[in-house]
């Protein structure tokens, strides 16, 4: 028997001895001695990485949320502005029966179509309803306004009327 234990024993032997325990010269006393200082002076100790990242990652979700809600403040402030646009033309300072009025008049309200229209994509990307609404809203009134003087001139008069015309007469002009 103790033959046998014998000859296990060269087998069993780093099982047996303490090597999972860490040795003298397997700690680092550079580090340990940092250590002891930063509690001497009374400093908390160092940081793991585990928690440097995990601040990180704090960090970064916190600048996110931070982002998401200043982009929701600025989709509802270009509504409010493409709305405040597209109201204001109904009060428009210049002529808009014909020539360089009426071009502009009608470029105008494209331009509360455009910014409708990219308007309402982010909106619906970020599935806000209301702020699309808005936009969809603005750009169906920018349309009917632009085909109520538009149609007319292309030749469609629904009451049976004459037609106007782009151009301003000679006697206007003056």
């Amino acid at each position: 028997m103790p033959r046998f234990f014998a000859s296990l024993g060269g087998v069993l032997k780093p099982f047996l001895s303490l090597s999972l325990l860490p040795h003298v010269s397997d700690i680092d006393w550079n580090v340990e001695l940092r250590k002891i200082e930063r509690e001497f002076t009374g400093l908390p100790p160092e940081r793991t990485r585990t928690q440097i990242r995990l601040q990180k990652i704090q960090e970064i979700a916190a600048k996110d949320r931070f982002l998401e809600q200043l982009s929701v403040i600025g989709i509802w402030a270009r509504l409010v502005l493409v709305a405040v646009l597209a109201m204001s033309l109904f009060w428009w300072p210049y002529g808009r029966t014909c020539g360089f009025p009426l071009v502009a008049f009608l470029l105008s309200n494209v331009t509360v179509i455009v910014g409708g229209a990219a308007l309402a994509l982010p909106a619906w990307r970020d599935r806000m309803p209301w702020v699309f609404g808005g936009a969809a809203a603005c750009i169906v009134l920018a349309w009917t306004v632009i085909a109520l003087h538009a149609l007319p001139r292309l030749g469609y008069s629904p009451a049976g009327g004459t037609s106007a015309g782009w151009r301003c007469a000679a006697s206007a002009l003056r």
